[in-house]
């Protein structure tokens, strides 16, 4: 019998008398003597054990193996043992004996690796926890208006004082009427009484179900350069928010060249733009019009919708969910309440549900989201991703070439910074300089999306300047929002980009492989371009 799939040798030693460990007459040296032991064999091998030279020794010094020198004396010692069935028994009995000696030395070896392990992740917790005490820094929030308040307000879950309760009271009661029309828009797509449009490729939609920043911008970057390397065209259609330009279709990017820039389209698309120069990406606020000029103009066979998770006038063959597990689900209550677009039941519409930011999730929610979308969505795929920060590019820089070289992140460590960000989730950006052992004096945040012009640049160099910092960290989509002549300024304390890339982990595979057969079956075979 000769056998070629890996694994199945375990399984077979029990079928035989005498078992010989192959490759042990070589120099290659032989397999494990524990194996066919554990099956109460008798056993021979060759001279080159050298690779289990203390699993040999310990069976040869109990004259509980036979060892050969050649060929010849491996027909001669099966041969007798053979037809001395005595000889077989005792060393059959042996071999047993030692393996009963010595049975639970993996559990005590995993024993103690398991509390090797347990002492290094509690130490480990405990410096982080140290790093990010020592780190904990005062956040200021500098820009303060009804759009602020309104914001701080809906993120909390606790709400304190009469006047904050009253507010709130309002807003749930809106909420629940903002429920009932979002089911009732919903149910109208879903009977066919609101029409959706198809088009004539593979649409992908991103989203989420919260307001707020879950990482849907870098995600779709990485979505888009995956399919690009497939060997299929993709472009993105973003609705362009916050954007100056107004009209059906705006073109930020051809594929070959920016058309536009972060005023004019917006800070995520152009960001996306400026990140990936071989995908077209529009803007306009009905995709199927953006799809469509995308297809006739740019041949894309792959639609990527960005932020088009409750985008419903559009078919689409995907629908990709991002859930941020550092701030799951926000506080549970839906606009204007909370942060919920749309009651957590309609996550049953997802085919993936993407865990973002997982490396910085709380004890205990990775599960509670497991548990939550599972408890809607029976056979929807589940993957996590990290947001991996790859290096510290001087503004300057990266204003001219967005993949130029930087500061490794390890070199940043100690060092005293100012953050400075306008993105829906500040908190993240903040504990990613801790984790990298990053000193923040300060942070200053600015609402979302926020413009800034030049008063806004003065009053955060004057403030790096007065906390006495060594450097300035902004997030990309910052940096695409920096006045040019700010960005071209001789500053006296350097302004760092944090050049950060999705890393998808656990489920990763099999969701590139389910891609890969959806793609084929609707657009055939890849092509080559």
């Amino acid at each position: 019998m000769i056998l070629d799939t890996v694994g199945e040798l375990g399984r077979v030693y029990g079928l035989g008398d005498v078992i010989y460990i192959g490759g042990s007459l070589i120099p290659h040296g032989g397999h494990n003597i524990l194996e066919p032991a554990a099956h109460g064999k008798a056993i021979i091998v060759g001279n080159q054990m050298f690779n289990f030279k203390d699993i040999h020794a310990l069976f040869r010094n109990r004259s509980a193996v036979v060892t050969v020198a050649n060929g010849a004396e491996l027909t001669k010692e099966t041969l007798r043992l053979f037809a001395d069935d005595a000889e077989r028994a005792r060393l059959e009995r042996e071999t047993l004996a030692i393996i009963n000696e010595n049975k639970g030395a993996s559990k005590k070896s995993a024993t103690i690796l398991v509390d090797m392990l347990a002492a290094y992740e509690t130490r480990r917790a405990q410096r982080a926890q140290e790093r990010i005490s020592a780190h904990r820094v005062r956040a200021t929030q500098k820009v303060a208006n009804f759009q602020t308040y309104f914001i701080d307000l809906v993120h909390d879950k606790e709400v304190h004082g009469v006047a904050r309760r009253l507010i709130m009271g309002v807003f749930y009661a809106f909420s629940l009427i903002y429920e009932q029309l979002v089911n009732l828009k919903l149910a109208m797509y879903r009977w066919g009484w609101f029409k959706k449009e198809q088009l004539p490729c593979f649409v992908i939609s991103l989203g989420n179900v919260t307001v707020g920043g879950t990482g849907k911008t870098p995600t779709a970057q990485h979505l888009a350069r995956a399919i690009h390397a497939m060997g299929y065209r993709a472009a993105i259609l973003n609705r362009g928010y916050r954007a100056k330009w107004r009209g059906a279709v705006g073109i930020v990017s051809d594929g070959h060249a920016l058309k536009m820039d972060a005023e004019t389209a917006g800070d995520e698309a152009f960001m996306l733009a400026k990140h990936l120069p071989d995908v077209p990406v529009l803007i306009g606020p009905h995709r199927a019009v953006t799809g469509r000029y995308a297809i006739e103009h740019f041949g894309a066979q792959v639609a990527i919708l960005d932020d088009g998770y409750q985008h419903w006038q559009l078919e689409r063959d995907m629908d990709i969910l991002l859930v941020d597990a550092v701030n799951v689900f926000g506080n549970g209550y839906l606009l204007p309440r909370g942060t919920l677009r749309e009651p957590l039941s309609h996550i049953n519409r997802a085919d993936v549900c993407l865990m973002t930011k997982v490396d910085q999730a709380a004890p205990g929610a990775i599960e509670y989201i497991w548990e939550t979308f599972r408890s809607y969505n029976q056979d929807g795929l589940i993957m996590e991703s990290i947001h991996q920060p790859r290096q510290f590019v001087r503004l300057s820089d990266w204003f001219e070439d967005i993949a130029a070289g930087g500061v490794p992140v390890t070199e940043m460590e100690g060092r005293k910074v100012l953050a400075v960000s306008a993105i829906g989730n500040p908190a993240s950006f903040e504990q990613t300089l801790a984790d990298l052992g990053v000193e923040m004096v300060e942070s200053m945040r600015y609402p979302d999306h926020h413009d800034y012009g030049e008063r806004d640049m003065a009053e955060v160099l004057y403030r790096a300047e007065t906390l006495g910092v060594e450097a300035i960290v902004i997030t990309e989509k910052d940096a695409v929002k920096v006045p040019g002549d700010v960005v071209r300024a001789k500053w006296r304390i350097p302004m760092y980009v944090l050049s950060v890339e999705v890393t998808l982990q656990k489920g990763q595979e099999v969701f590139f492989e389910t891609l890969k057969e959806q793609l084929a079956a609707k657009l055939g075979k890849q092509c080559t371009i």
